[in-house]
């Protein structure tokens, strides 16, 4: 016989609620309303979900304040994020549905920071970046282009032209242009004196970069150097104790947004200047500066901004343009305001001056201190992604919040997103739907799981039963509505004697677009030992040993 001491049944009755806490999270298409057991980490710090039939642990939202949709409407598309930090179990970029649910898994591509959907050679494409981020807040990787069948068509990154030193991608802009051509951020650590800063004379700065350059070629075909039209005295980053060495770098500017007018003209934000700059495509200089310590515009009530991210062009002409931003309005041990905002900013250029059109607050009020976007919807709402903190909340025009999600808990640098975009996008994978089973005694039931990653089109599954592998003898058995990224197929195999499975994907009109492997559906018990069932039962097995011994 087994005694256990007061300590033991504690320590016991504490690895079986962890047991249930797994259990929970163990479910295909999870999606929380208002749980309050999720913002607390009831749920461990990154909620995740499972499935059944890929092996895929997305993380999961909890939609603090849902959409009332009796009152507000959303425009179509996709919700694109790309969770990550050490939380977060699966880091890279991840598309859901307007309800949270998924549509694709893309981290095999690893922790992304810029995702979003750009047109290439008149097609749309996903744009992500992949690489190393730095404790610097900088980085180093490549940009790929994926077409929506989810294949790579292009890889590419900065070009040594014009750029001594490292000449990798940077994570916080990449674009493509309408000549097809891609525009993108670098760093280039650099020489330069710092005397007249507080600095060592022989010090160095990490020089804001950006580049246009051939996708196809790789060939630079514009660089710009803030080094070369800014001077350090008009931005906020102290020096500190930095600047001393090719390793600790002072980094006075920090560029982190590239967006292109239509006359070819760049606008870009500057981080650590409070500055958006306008460009000439031309010769690199500097049109016109807004915000910082030299705005060439007298910046109205509201209308100001610091250590910003996402700056992006709504409409422009000669006399008048729109804007949004996100004002993080605080970095890293220091706050400007209580919390961070998006804009929605007019300019003026005859009066040279900028006005608040609307602001948008944060459902938990609270300070993101990096990252961060805001994006115009087709129907007139805004998006915002609230960077640092893993928050997406969306708001009419007016400034109303129609809805708040979260996709991990707060807290140090566990859990954020660099930006929360919502695209229109049509997903036809090349890779065949995925299946599995789970088996019962009772009643001969077996529950048949199907899902596509990343197709859009399906509307329905239909079950088929077959003899053998070759599909010999094929019969439609159910016909079942899509829900969510994983249906459920419930089929009696006593009133069904088919040895083996497939699911067929059906489209509008009940048109075949894929069909899976069929499967001998004697093997679907094996499906236990994947992703966080594996873990659960690894939990099982431990506590059996530690207590039973």
């Amino acid at each position: 016989m087994v005694f256990y001491s007061y300590t033991s049944l504690h320590e016991f009755l504490g690895l079986l609620t962890l047991l249930s806490c797994l259990v929970q999270l163990a479910r295909s298409d999870s999606v929380f309303i208002a749980s309050s057991d999720y913002a607390a980490g009831a749920y461990g710090s990154g909620p995740f979900q499972n499935f059944f039939s890929v092996n895929s642990t997305p993380s999961v939202w909890n939609f603090a304040r849902p959409l009332n949709r009796t009152d507000a409407t959303l425009s179509s598309g996709y919700l694109f994020t790309a969770p990550r930090g050490s939380d977060t179990l699966s880091p890279g970029p991840l598309i859901y549905d307007n309800d949270g649910s998924l549509v694709w898994d893309g981290t095999s591509f690893g922790e992304t920071l810029v995702f979003q959907v750009e047109t290439y050679l008149g097609e749309p494409h996903i744009l992500t970046w992949a690489g190393d981020s730095l404790a610097s807040g900088v980085g180093s990787g490549y940009v790929s282009l994926i077409n929506n069948q989810y294949e790579l068509v292009a890889r590419f990154t900065t070009n040594s032209t014009g750029i001594t030193g490292p000449t990798y991608a940077d994570f916080h802009e990449s674009r493509i242009t309408t000549k097809n051509t891609a525009l993108m951020t670098a760093y280039q650590t650099k020489q330069m004196d710092l005397s007249s800063y507080g600095g060592p004379s022989s010090g160095y700065i990490s020089d804001s970069v950006f580049q246009e350059i051939n996708v196809t070629t790789g060939a630079a075909l514009f660089t710009w150097h803030a080094s070369e039209h800014v001077d350090p005295s008009e931005c906020y980053n102290k020096l500190g104790s930095g600047g001393t060495s090719t390793s600790n770098p002072w980094d006075y500017f920090h560029i982190n947004s590239i967006d292109v007018s239509e006359d070819g003209n760049f606008l870009i934000s500057s981080r650590h200047c409070f500055t958006i700059y306008y460009i000439n495509a031309t010769n690199g200089d500097i049109i016109w500066q807004m915000g910082g310590a030299k705005s060439d515009f007298a910046m109205g009530d509201g209308a100001n901004y610091s250590w910003q991210h996402h700056a992006r062009w709504i409409t422009k002409n000669d006399t008048y343009a729109t804007i949004t931003v996100f004002d993080n309005a605080g970095e890293y041990g220091e706050s400007d305001e209580s919390n961070s905002r998006g804009l929605h900013l007019a300019l003026n250029f005859t009066s040279m001056s900028v006005e608040l059109i609307q602001d948008f607050i944060p459902y938990n009020t609270t300070l993101s201190q990096s990252q961060g976007s805001v994006q115009l919807q087709p129907n007139g709402n805004f998006l915002v992604g609230w960077g640092f903190m893993p928050w997406a909340s969306e708001y009419s025009p007016s400034g109303e919040l129609l809805w708040a999600a979260q996709f991990g808990v707060v807290g140090g640098n566990y859990n954020e997103g660099y930006r929360a975009l919502r695209f229109n996008w049509t997903g036809e994978p090349t890779a065949p739907p995925s299946m599995t089973f789970i088996h019962t005694s009772k009643n001969n039931i077996t529950s048949v799981y199907a899902s596509w990653n990343g197709d859009t089109r399906t509307e329905r599954w239909e079950l088929i039963g077959a003899t053998d592998s070759s599909g010999s003898g094929a019969a439609s058995l159910y016909n079942k509505t899509r829900s969510g990224f994983e249906t459920t197929i419930t089929v009696n195999t006593a009133a069904h004697r088919y040895s083996y499975f497939a699911v067929r994907a059906l489209g509008s009109g009940n048109v075949p677009l894929g069909i899976s492997e069929f499967t001998n559906n004697g093997n679907g018990v094996a499906v236990l030992v994947n992703g966080i069932w594996r873990t659960v039962l690894v939990t099982v097995a431990i506590i059996y040993a530690v207590y039973t011994t």
